[in-house]
């Protein structure tokens, strides 16, 4: 009696799981692929699970009738995937568990390379492009890409004085580049984003606080300028204050301690700090002067950057060069005096 309930429990089971259908799983679950809706899902030969081409067709159909009607299609319905269809002539599968990528495209039909080959085929280079190629470097590597100082010796003036320019500028970040306030010869009277006075200020490593005015609205008042607060103020004056031929430096501090005297200007960081520039209009006249107001302009807005900075040397070099004699007169004050 007790061999006939065992054999009828036995044949109850196995009815019990004919029934069930069990299915053969053709892709992975979602937590264990780590898969989202955008990926696609894996077919059974993707997961190593034993089932030839021909088996795991059966067991898909078997799964979905629907499958027999889609012959001849790129896609099948797959019930149990992310995504409710997959490629079964996609060139590339996604193996989840994979160390590393597969380099070059789609290559051995998603078959894995072994390093060694791989290795090789991580770059390739078009020797035809037309574009040029940048480096990016790690940030604690990107100190090691300043000047040189074993480099050789720079031909001119004009080119070793552009070199230490961009090379001690090209350092600072956006929040630590100094807001200036350009005042032309013109008192009140501030620049437009397109004159050459705001590429000389962008060109110091500086940002110009007048930049976001129209042409028509250049004549400022001390309010406006105040509530810009300014790091630096840069004032333009005339050949009778500074300039070729300028011996004293008597009117530029006459100059100096009117600006500094203007409503509400002391509260701004550029008079706190130290940091109000003249020169002469004649830097804005000709090349190499226009790089020593930008050195000018960069050493005062950052004078922690250029510690080894002689402005005087610097213009007297730059002139001799462009003109064949140094320059002789005063070119600019900041307060303490100037070439």
């Amino acid at each position: 009696m007790k061999i006939r309930k065992a054999g009828c429990l036995l044949l109850l089971l196995g009815a019990c799981l004919a029934l069930s259908g069990c299915r053969v799983r053709t892709t992975v679950p979602e937590q264990a692929a780590g898969s989202t809706a955008d990926q696609p899902a894996l077919g059974a030969e993707a997961l190593g699970s034993g089932l030839s081409g021909a088996e795991t067709e059966e067991a898909d159909e078997a799964e979905n009738p629907k499958n027999r009607e889609e012959t001849g299609r790129l896609t099948k319905e797959n019930p149990e995937a992310s995504r409710k269809e997959y490629d079964e002539s996609a060139p590339v599968e996604v193996v989840p568990g994979t160390g590393r990528k597969l380099h070059d495209e789609g290559e051995g039909e998603g078959v894995s390379v072994l390093n060694e080959a791989a290795e090789e085929r991580v770059s390739r280079v078009n020797a035809g492009a037309e574009e040029t190629a940048v480096q990016t470097v790690d940030a604690e590597k990107a100190e090691q890409k300043g000047a040189s100082e074993d480099a050789p010796e720079a031909d001119s003036a004009m080119t070793y004085y552009s070199v230490l320019l961009q090379d001690r500028t090209g350092s600072l970040y956006e929040c630590q580049r100094t807001s200036v306030y350009w005042e032309t010869a013109e008192d009140h009277v501030t620049v437009y984003k397109s004159s050459p006075e705001h590429s000389l200020i962008l060109g110091a490593g500086a940002n110009d606080v007048s930049s976001r005015l129209q042409a028509e609205n250049l004549h400022v008042d001390d309010g406006w300028i105040v509530r810009k607060n300014p790091g630096l103020v840069v004032k333009v004056v005339g050949g009778n204050v500074l300039g070729t031929g300028v011996s004293s430096d008597s009117a530029a501090r006459s100059v100096y301690a009117g600006l500094l005297a203007r409503e509400g200007w002391a509260g701004t960081d550029a008079v706190r700090n130290k940091k109000v520039l003249l020169i002469s209009g004649e830097m804005l006249e000709a090349p190499h002067l226009q790089l020593a107001a930008m050195l000018l302009i960069a050493e005062t807005a950052n004078p922690e950057l250029f510690p080894d900075a002689d402005p005087d040397r610097m213009i007297a070099l730059l002139t001799e060069e462009a003109a064949g004699s140094a320059a002789t007169g005063h070119y600019y004050y900041n307060g303490q005096g100037g070439f």
